[in-house]
């Protein structure tokens, strides 16, 4: 079966997530600046960062070239993972993965450092204003993701992983019969 892992990542929290999942399996990581074609895999894990409740840009057009694959998804945000905001993100990706027949196979979510620059901004439009409640989240976030998030991160892919190769055995079992 061939596996292939995909992140697009802002602060580097993302390509962390990425790199352990990778190292958990053995498979080598791509930035979505220079990922294979994701028709040449047979299971895929993608990465993003949250960007206004969905994947960012760059793995949104990635995740759109997906057609008919297993696939794990995998981000960080600023927000708290069992957070409405993150439920409202995870359902995001997945109906994203979804719309062009993909399965998917897991999530994975958790907190990691927001880019300053977005803080400054949203303080300047005044969309987000720093209360204590938001200084404490961001103040945790920034010390995302942590080793307990990457241990959690690559258990997580390994399952999936594992999953996606029982029915990829399955399948060439049932192709392999109809054939004879």
């Amino acid at each position: 079966m061939r596996v292939c892992i995909v992140y697009s990542s802002c602060t580097g929290n993302t390509r962390k997530v990425a790199e352990a999942i990778g190292a958990a399996t053995g498979l080598p990581c791509h930035s979505v600046r220079h990922a294979p074609d994701p028709a040449d895999y047979d299971c895929l894990a993608v990465g993003f960062w949250v960007r206004k409740g969905q994947p960012d840009a760059r793995a949104q057009r990635y995740m759109r070239r997906i057609y008919g694959k297993p696939v794990f998804y995998f981000g960080t945000l600023g927000a708290w993972p069992q957070s409405a905001h993150a439920l409202r993100c995870a359902q995001a990706a997945e109906a994203l993965l979804q719309e062009n027949g993909n399965t998917v196979l897991d999530g994975f979510l958790c907190q990691g450092k927001v880019n300053p620059r977005v803080i400054a901004a949203s303080q300047r439009k005044g969309t987000h204003p720093m209360t204590p409640a938001r200084l404490a989240r961001l103040q945790e976030a920034a010390r995302h993701p942590d080793g307990e998030d990457l241990q959690a991160a690559g258990q997580s892919w390994r399952h999936c992983l594992e999953a996606a190769a029982a029915v990829f055995h399955q399948q060439g079992a049932t192709y392999a019969q109809e054939k004879s």
